[in-house]
């Protein structure tokens, strides 16, 4: 076996690398899912509930009351293969606005492109993180 010194504290760097590059990507997408926590607690829960099903006690009254179906349940995954522009459009501009609930307020004024954009990947999300297993 042949060994080339100049090649190899190149090789040695970029497999110290490697481990590294990996840890920043774990702890980024642990800050983005964190920020995409908050905003859905401050935006959605009220709407969809905490585990964002639509099955919340208090929401089910509210919808009762209203006389309207319950919200959508995203844990089942009915979002999560609809274009990222489509679900932006409904945050942006309401359910109204979009052939969809009357209930569903316009965040556009409230929320940055990014805000947006963090929720929609967590909608598109929720059914690998939150999906409840079923028995068979």
């Amino acid at each position: 076996m042949i060994i080339n010194f100049r090649i190899l504290p190149l090789t040695l760097m970029l497999s110290a690398a490697q481990p590294l590059a990996s840890t920043q990507a774990k702890a980024d997408a642990a800050a983005q899912h964190e920020r995409e926590e908050k905003l859905s607690t401050t935006y959605c829960a009220h709407r969809y509930g905490k585990d964002t099903d639509g099955e919340d006690h208090m929401l089910k009254r509210l919808y009762r009351k209203l006389k309207t179906r319950l919200p959508s349940n995203f844990t089942l995954g009915i979002y999560a293969n609809r274009p990222a522009e489509y679900l932006h459009k409904i945050i942006r501009y309401g359910g109204g606005n979009n052939a969809m609930s009357k209930y569903m307020p316009p965040f556009g004024e409230g929320l940055s492109d990014k805000n947006i954009d963090d929720l929609v990947h967590f909608i598109k999300k929720t059914p690998e993180k939150y999906a409840r297993m079923i028995d068979p």
